[in-house]
């Protein structure tokens, strides 16, 4: 890395540690509790899925956070601040690579460290898996543009660093098609790149091969125009990133024929404007085709709640962390070669200006679990596991009214979850309401029978 590369980075590191300086003093929040906390031995990460996911790489690290740490939040908090700083700082050297001036580079480090949209990925533990799949993509990327052969040593890391980035996210998959792009070769014959491209696609038959469940895709046509609603309110978030708030869900159903010809009106728009500005910015194809190929699996084809896909589609903001590393130093480099660079800088010192303090209070809302979940429970999430988390932090503190009120909650969301009904036995028993506690017990072995164990561990 260059003096000037080292100056960057070192810029970036301290703007991130001053936008989430204050996560080390927060704690384990929700997922946290499955993974980071518990990672399990070397050979159950290498070989087993976290519930429906198998994402080894990530695992590895929270292994290695647990040895360092122990139980103490603040180092895998550090982690993800650190891992943050890192992949902003490939991102401007991403657009360094691709032709563009240190000025432009920076800017687009410190602005991708910056955006508030940011934080679900780095102020939550488990978020990591995001920064991390961002972090190995680039590095691939940057390794792509020395290779000389499909095979030398350079194309190898590439292929190796691809892998990482699905064993860190399965989003990543399609990533390895960006080395297809024009441009993303620095040489007049780019060498082919089989072994990328052959890798995701056996690391996707096996993914799909060894699946607890068959992904879900519902009803495609229903969920166009909830695809359109998403990616519309993603980008409202980009340019205004506020309210920020977990379980951001998007209706499937009740759409007017004109409202979807609005949004898909809106959503070709912003292509067509983003494909004029990368088709007018050097390397701006590259950057484009890195964003829209971490978008497209989230954006919501593929439901990621099946059960509850007839009705609502998942749009949560950490699916924009790697879309970002494509976006930010697009814009950067649009703006950065139409303005003065005075100009260029005051417009990236006044955005900084607003995002700073907005990045710092989110992070206030993930300290702890009832402050997260009180926070999204503002916004009426329609699934029920929220309600039903905070519910047991209510009834872990010796609150069983208000726990029965968030489980009633979560019934309504989810009237076939055997556990919702189970748990609320228990906040009416602690109530000395037995017959109402036997009758939710009842409900939930029918609804469950396998909740057997559990019901005689509550009694």
């Amino acid at each position: 890395m260059s003096r000037g590369g080292w100056r960057r980075a070192a810029a970036t590191l301290a703007l991130a540690a001053a936008c989430y300086g204050n996560t080390l003093g927060n704690d384990f929040v929700w997922d946290d509790r499955l993974t980071a906390v518990a990672p399990g031995g070397l050979a159950a990460i290498l070989t087993r899925r976290t519930g429906e996911y198998f994402r080894p790489v990530v695992m590895l690290t929270f292994r290695l956070d647990h040895a360092l740490w122990g139980d103490r939040a603040a180092g895998f908090h550090a982690t993800n601040l650190l891992a943050h700083a890192a992949v902003a700082t490939l991102v401007g050297t991403v657009a360094r690579a691709l032709g563009h001036g240190g000025g432009v580079a920076l800017a687009a480090s410190l602005l991708f460290v910056a955006h508030p949209v940011q934080t679900e990925a780095v102020s939550y533990v488990s978020g990591r898996t995001d920064v991390l799949a961002a972090l190995f993509a680039l590095a691939a990327l940057l390794a792509w543009r020395r290779a000389r052969r499909a095979a030398d040593p350079w194309a190898l890391a590439t292929t190796g660093l691809f892998l990482a980035a699905m064993g860190c996210k399965e989003s990543a998959l399609l990533l390895p098609l960006v080395l297809l792009v024009p441009g993303v070769h620095p040489g007049v014959a780019s060498p082919r790149p089989w072994a990328p491209l052959g890798a995701a696609v056996t690391w996707g038959i096996a993914w799909l091969a060894t699946a607890p469940r068959a992904p879900v895709a519902g009803d495609v046509v229903d969920r166009l125009v909830a695809v359109a609603a998403a990616t519309v309110e993603m980008a409202r978030l980009l340019a205004w990133p506020a309210p920020l708030h977990l379980e951001r869900f998007v209706p499937v159903t009740g759409w007017s024929l004109g409202a979807g010809a609005v949004l898909w009106a809106l959503v070709l728009a912003m292509g067509i404007a983003l494909a004029i500005a990368a088709r007018r910015t050097r390397g701006g194809l590259v950057l484009l085709a890195l964003a829209v190929l971490a978008w497209l699996p989230t954006s919501g084809l593929v439901p990621v709640y099946p059960a509850i896909a007839d009705r609502w589609l998942f749009a949560a903001e950490h699916f924009l962390y790697v879309p970002l590393c494509g976006l930010v130093p697009l814009g950067a480099a649009f703006v950065g070669e139409r303005l003065p660079a005075r100009a260029g800088a005051g417009l990236a010192a006044a955005l900084l200006a607003v995002w700073v303090p907005l990045t710092v209070i989110r992070n206030r809302d993930w300290r702890d679990e009832e402050t997260l979940f009180r926070q999204t429970l503002r916004w009426e999430p329609p699934a029920a596991r929220v309600w039903y988390d905070l519910g047991n932090v209510r009834l872990a503190a010796g609150d069983p009214v208000e726990a029965e009120r968030l489980y009633r909650e979560a019934a309504a969301r989810a009237p076939r979850d055997g556990a919702v009904r189970l748990n609320l036995g228990i906040a009416l028993q602690r109530q000395g309401r037995r017959d109402e506690a036997a009758a939710e017990y009842a409900e939930a072995l029918r609804l469950d029978p396998r909740l057997g164990d559990a019901f005689r561990r509550a009694q």
